[in-house]
Protein backbone atom coordinates (compact mmCIF):
# COMPACT_ATOMS: atom_id res chain seq x y z
CA UNK A 1 0.00 0.00 0.00
CA UNK A 2 2.92 2.38 1.24
CA UNK A 3 4.13 1.75 -2.54
CA UNK A 4 1.44 3.22 -4.13
CA UNK A 5 1.44 6.04 -2.46
CA UNK A 6 4.69 6.89 -2.63
CA UNK A 7 4.24 6.72 -6.46
CA UNK A 8 1.30 8.64 -6.47
CA UNK A 9 3.47 11.17 -4.51
CA UNK A 10 6.02 11.10 -7.23
CA UNK A 11 4.06 11.63 -9.72
CA UNK A 12 2.01 14.53 -8.02
CA UNK A 13 5.51 16.09 -7.07
CA UNK A 14 6.82 15.63 -10.35
CA UNK A 15 3.76 18.17 -11.77
CA UNK A 16 4.41 20.35 -8.16
CA UNK A 17 8.56 20.31 -9.26
CA UNK A 18 7.63 21.41 -13.01
CA UNK A 19 5.66 24.18 -12.18
CA UNK A 20 8.07 25.50 -9.56
CA UNK A 21 10.70 25.57 -11.77
CA UNK A 22 9.49 27.99 -13.78
CA UNK A 23 8.63 29.64 -11.02
CA UNK A 24 11.45 29.60 -9.40
CA UNK A 25 13.36 30.86 -12.19
CA UNK A 26 11.41 33.94 -12.54
CA UNK A 27 11.99 34.84 -8.76
CA UNK A 28 15.50 34.12 -8.57
CA UNK A 29 16.19 35.88 -11.82
CA UNK A 30 14.02 39.21 -10.88
CA UNK A 31 13.61 38.89 -7.47
CA UNK A 32 9.89 39.56 -8.55
CA UNK A 33 7.29 37.47 -6.26
CA UNK A 34 5.19 36.59 -9.57
CA UNK A 35 1.27 35.79 -9.05
CA UNK A 36 0.82 36.57 -12.66
CA UNK A 37 2.49 32.80 -12.87
CA UNK A 38 -0.98 31.56 -11.71
CA UNK A 39 -2.66 33.38 -14.54
CA UNK A 40 -0.32 31.97 -16.86
CA UNK A 41 -1.21 28.25 -15.40
CA UNK A 42 -4.62 28.84 -15.68
CA UNK A 43 -4.66 30.35 -19.31
CA UNK A 44 -2.75 27.72 -20.60
CA UNK A 45 -4.74 25.40 -19.80
CA UNK A 46 -7.86 26.99 -21.19
CA UNK A 47 -5.91 27.98 -24.33
CA UNK A 48 -5.43 24.10 -24.27
CA UNK A 49 -8.88 22.97 -23.53
CA UNK A 50 -9.93 25.64 -26.94
CA UNK A 51 -8.01 24.10 -29.19
CA UNK A 52 -8.25 20.26 -28.44
CA UNK A 53 -11.63 20.20 -27.27
CA UNK A 54 -13.45 23.12 -28.96
CA UNK A 55 -11.21 23.52 -32.28
CA UNK A 56 -10.77 19.59 -31.97
CA UNK A 57 -7.13 20.13 -33.38
CA UNK A 58 -4.41 17.10 -32.69
CA UNK A 59 -3.52 16.77 -28.54
CA UNK A 60 0.13 17.41 -29.84
CA UNK A 61 -0.61 20.25 -32.13
CA UNK A 62 -3.05 21.64 -29.67
CA UNK A 63 -0.15 21.30 -27.00
CA UNK A 64 2.39 22.97 -28.96
CA UNK A 65 -0.14 26.04 -29.66
CA UNK A 66 -0.86 26.09 -25.67
CA UNK A 67 2.71 26.40 -24.36
CA UNK A 68 4.00 28.80 -26.97
CA UNK A 69 0.41 31.17 -26.20
CA UNK A 70 0.97 31.10 -22.46
CA UNK A 71 4.75 32.04 -23.20
CA UNK A 72 3.77 35.06 -25.10
CA UNK A 73 0.96 36.13 -21.73
CA UNK A 74 4.05 35.38 -19.64
CA UNK A 75 6.11 37.79 -21.69
CA UNK A 76 3.16 39.98 -22.50
CA UNK A 77 3.00 41.00 -18.38
CA UNK A 78 7.11 41.78 -18.21
CA UNK A 79 6.81 43.80 -21.17
CA UNK A 80 3.43 45.65 -20.40
CA UNK A 81 3.80 45.56 -16.49
CA UNK A 82 7.16 44.71 -14.77
CA UNK A 83 9.04 47.12 -17.61
CA UNK A 84 7.22 50.31 -17.46
CA UNK A 85 7.20 49.97 -13.54
CA UNK A 86 10.69 48.48 -13.71
CA UNK A 87 11.53 52.44 -15.17
CA UNK A 88 9.82 54.15 -12.77
CA UNK A 89 12.09 52.35 -9.85
CA UNK A 90 8.88 51.60 -8.46
CA UNK A 91 9.83 49.23 -5.11
CA UNK A 92 9.60 45.59 -5.17
CA UNK A 93 5.94 45.33 -3.25
CA UNK A 94 4.69 47.47 -6.02
CA UNK A 95 5.57 44.77 -8.32
CA UNK A 96 3.86 42.24 -6.12
CA UNK A 97 0.97 44.11 -5.86
CA UNK A 98 0.30 44.66 -9.36
CA UNK A 99 1.25 40.89 -10.10
CA UNK A 100 -1.79 40.07 -8.18
CA UNK A 101 -3.67 42.49 -9.97
CA UNK A 102 -2.67 40.81 -13.06
CA UNK A 103 -3.74 37.44 -11.95
CA UNK A 104 -7.02 38.72 -10.68
CA UNK A 105 -7.90 40.00 -13.60
CA UNK A 106 -6.96 37.46 -16.33
CA UNK A 107 -8.38 34.93 -14.14
CA UNK A 108 -11.42 36.86 -13.84
CA UNK A 109 -11.71 37.54 -17.68
CA UNK A 110 -11.60 33.70 -18.00
CA UNK A 111 -14.58 33.01 -15.90
CA UNK A 112 -16.27 35.46 -17.70
CA UNK A 113 -15.93 34.41 -21.00
CA UNK A 114 -15.58 30.55 -20.20
CA UNK A 115 -17.27 30.10 -16.89
CA UNK A 116 -16.58 28.70 -13.63
CA UNK A 117 -18.14 24.96 -14.11
CA UNK A 118 -15.22 22.33 -14.52
CA UNK A 119 -14.56 21.39 -17.65
CA UNK A 120 -13.04 18.00 -18.72
CA UNK A 121 -10.33 17.27 -21.27
CA UNK A 122 -10.18 13.49 -21.33
CA UNK A 123 -13.65 12.22 -20.27
CA UNK A 124 -13.89 8.81 -19.09
CA UNK A 125 -11.18 6.61 -17.10
CA UNK A 126 -8.16 6.88 -18.16
CA UNK A 127 -5.76 3.31 -19.05
CA UNK A 128 -4.08 2.43 -16.31
CA UNK A 129 -0.39 0.40 -15.94
CA UNK A 130 0.39 -2.46 -13.33
CA UNK A 131 4.20 -2.09 -12.13
CA UNK A 132 4.09 -4.69 -9.43
CA UNK A 133 1.78 -3.82 -6.20
CA UNK A 134 1.37 -0.06 -8.28
CA UNK A 135 -1.20 1.02 -10.19
CA UNK A 136 -0.68 4.29 -12.25
CA UNK A 137 -2.64 5.92 -14.97
CA UNK A 138 -1.40 6.85 -18.31
CA UNK A 139 -1.49 10.68 -17.42
CA UNK A 140 0.56 10.14 -14.34
CA UNK A 141 3.38 8.01 -16.13
CA UNK A 142 3.23 10.80 -18.72
CA UNK A 143 3.85 13.14 -15.78
CA UNK A 144 6.74 11.77 -14.65
CA UNK A 145 8.67 11.26 -17.85
CA UNK A 146 8.29 14.72 -18.95
CA UNK A 147 9.57 15.58 -15.06
CA UNK A 148 12.54 13.29 -15.86
CA UNK A 149 13.23 14.94 -19.39
CA UNK A 150 12.70 18.52 -17.59
CA UNK A 151 15.24 18.01 -15.27
CA UNK A 152 17.47 17.04 -17.79
CA UNK A 153 17.32 19.67 -20.28
CA UNK A 154 17.61 21.81 -17.33
CA UNK A 155 21.29 20.88 -16.04
CA UNK A 156 21.95 21.15 -19.85
CA UNK A 157 20.38 24.06 -20.50
CA UNK A 158 22.64 25.84 -17.57
CA UNK A 159 25.47 24.74 -19.12
CA UNK A 160 24.63 26.80 -22.16
CA UNK A 161 25.31 30.46 -22.96
CA UNK A 162 22.01 31.57 -22.09
CA UNK A 163 21.84 29.64 -19.02
CA UNK A 164 25.20 31.23 -17.72
CA UNK A 165 23.61 34.46 -19.08
CA UNK A 166 20.75 33.74 -16.26
CA UNK A 167 22.47 32.59 -13.90
CA UNK A 168 25.26 35.90 -14.34
CA UNK A 169 21.87 38.46 -14.45
CA UNK A 170 20.18 36.64 -11.23
CA UNK A 171 23.82 37.74 -9.38
CA UNK A 172 23.95 41.09 -10.65
CA UNK A 173 21.93 42.20 -13.21
CA UNK A 174 24.53 45.09 -14.42
CA UNK A 175 26.91 42.82 -15.83
CA UNK A 176 24.63 41.66 -18.57
CA UNK A 177 25.23 45.18 -20.23
CA UNK A 178 29.15 44.58 -19.75
CA UNK A 179 28.67 40.96 -21.67
CA UNK A 180 26.60 42.66 -24.01
CA UNK A 181 23.26 41.89 -23.62
CA UNK A 182 20.69 43.92 -22.50
CA UNK A 183 18.70 42.99 -19.36
CA UNK A 184 15.51 43.17 -21.62
CA UNK A 185 16.41 40.47 -24.12
CA UNK A 186 17.57 38.22 -20.92
CA UNK A 187 13.87 39.16 -19.39
CA UNK A 188 11.81 37.85 -21.99
CA UNK A 189 14.01 34.74 -21.92
CA UNK A 190 13.49 33.95 -18.50
CA UNK A 191 9.84 35.00 -18.63
CA UNK A 192 9.16 32.77 -21.74
CA UNK A 193 10.74 29.89 -20.56
CA UNK A 194 9.09 30.33 -16.82
CA UNK A 195 5.87 30.66 -18.61
CA UNK A 196 6.36 27.48 -20.97
CA UNK A 197 7.04 25.14 -17.66
CA UNK A 198 4.39 26.27 -15.47
CA UNK A 199 2.20 25.02 -19.08
CA UNK A 200 3.83 21.78 -19.24
CA UNK A 201 2.22 21.04 -16.03
CA UNK A 202 -0.72 22.88 -16.40
CA UNK A 203 -1.88 20.68 -19.55
CA UNK A 204 -1.14 17.50 -18.25
CA UNK A 205 -3.15 18.54 -14.71
CA UNK A 206 -5.69 19.47 -17.05
CA UNK A 207 -5.68 16.77 -18.79
CA UNK A 208 -5.62 14.72 -15.16
CA UNK A 209 -8.41 16.17 -13.16
CA UNK A 210 -10.04 19.07 -15.70
CA UNK A 211 -9.55 22.37 -15.28
CA UNK A 212 -12.01 25.66 -13.93
CA UNK A 213 -10.75 29.28 -13.39
CA UNK A 214 -9.47 28.82 -9.65
CA UNK A 215 -6.70 26.15 -10.38
CA UNK A 216 -4.25 28.58 -10.62
CA UNK A 217 -3.75 30.01 -6.98
CA UNK A 218 -3.21 26.56 -5.74
CA UNK A 219 -0.61 25.72 -8.49
CA UNK A 220 1.27 29.12 -7.56
CA UNK A 221 1.22 28.59 -3.37
CA UNK A 222 2.50 24.69 -4.60
CA UNK A 223 5.20 26.18 -6.43
CA UNK A 224 6.14 28.80 -3.79
CA UNK A 225 6.03 26.35 -1.26
CA UNK A 226 8.12 24.38 -3.56
CA UNK A 227 11.00 26.65 -3.60
CA UNK A 228 11.15 27.44 -0.43
CA UNK A 229 11.64 23.71 0.65
CA UNK A 230 14.21 23.16 -1.85
CA UNK A 231 16.02 26.58 -1.65
CA UNK A 232 15.64 30.13 -2.16
CA UNK A 233 18.33 31.53 -5.01
CA UNK A 234 19.10 27.76 -5.64
CA UNK A 235 17.78 27.01 -9.21
CA UNK A 236 17.33 23.48 -9.21
CA UNK A 237 16.36 23.47 -5.30
CA UNK A 238 12.39 23.53 -6.84
CA UNK A 239 13.00 20.65 -8.46
CA UNK A 240 14.04 18.45 -5.32
CA UNK A 241 11.29 20.84 -3.07
CA UNK A 242 8.48 19.98 -5.57
CA UNK A 243 9.05 16.10 -5.56
CA UNK A 244 9.39 16.52 -1.49
CA UNK A 245 6.17 18.30 -0.87
CA UNK A 246 4.24 15.34 -3.55
CA UNK A 247 5.61 12.47 -1.90
CA UNK A 248 5.08 13.70 2.30
CA UNK A 249 1.79 15.14 1.47
CA UNK A 250 1.17 11.63 -0.38
CA UNK A 251 2.08 10.03 3.16
CA UNK A 252 0.05 12.38 5.27
CA UNK A 253 -3.22 11.04 3.27
CA UNK A 254 -1.98 7.30 3.36
CA UNK A 255 -1.94 8.29 7.08
CA UNK A 256 -4.59 10.48 7.63
CA UNK A 257 -6.95 11.48 5.28
CA UNK A 258 -7.01 13.76 2.70
CA UNK A 259 -8.60 16.72 4.44
CA UNK A 260 -5.32 17.20 6.56
CA UNK A 261 -3.74 17.57 3.40
CA UNK A 262 -3.41 21.54 2.69
CA UNK A 263 -2.97 22.06 6.45
CA UNK A 264 0.00 19.55 6.71
CA UNK A 265 1.39 21.37 3.69
CA UNK A 266 1.13 24.72 5.35
CA UNK A 267 2.25 23.45 8.18
CA UNK A 268 5.99 22.00 6.47
CA UNK A 269 6.20 25.78 4.73
CA UNK A 270 6.08 27.42 8.22
CA UNK A 271 8.60 24.77 9.51
CA UNK A 272 10.85 25.65 6.96
CA UNK A 273 10.49 29.36 7.06
CA UNK A 274 11.29 29.20 11.19
CA UNK A 275 13.93 26.26 11.38
CA UNK A 276 15.48 25.94 7.58
CA UNK A 277 14.32 29.24 5.86
CA UNK A 278 18.13 28.25 3.26
CA UNK A 279 15.68 25.25 2.05
CA UNK A 280 17.23 21.72 1.44
CA UNK A 281 19.93 22.36 -0.63
CA UNK A 282 21.15 26.12 1.07
CA UNK A 283 23.85 27.21 3.39
CA UNK A 284 23.74 28.92 6.41
CA UNK A 285 25.84 32.17 5.93
CA UNK A 286 27.18 35.22 8.20
CA UNK A 287 26.14 38.28 7.51
CA UNK A 288 29.58 39.45 6.34
CA UNK A 289 29.79 36.75 3.50
CA UNK A 290 26.48 38.06 2.09
CA UNK A 291 27.35 41.54 1.95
Amino acid sequence: MILQFLANGLCTGSLYSIVALGFGLIYNATNIFHFAHGAVYVSTAYFFYLFLITLKLNIVFSLVLSLLCGSILGIIVELLVYQPMLKKKLSSTSLMISSFGVYIFVINLIALLAGNETKVLNPGVDKTFTFGSVILTRIQILSFICFVIVTILFFIFRKTRIGRLILAYSNNPNLISVLGWSSTKIRIIIFGIGSFLAGISSCLSSLDVGIDPNIGMNALLMSAISVIIGGVKIFEGAILGGISLGVLQSLVVWQTSARWMEAFTFCILIFFLLFRPQGLLGKKFRIEEEK
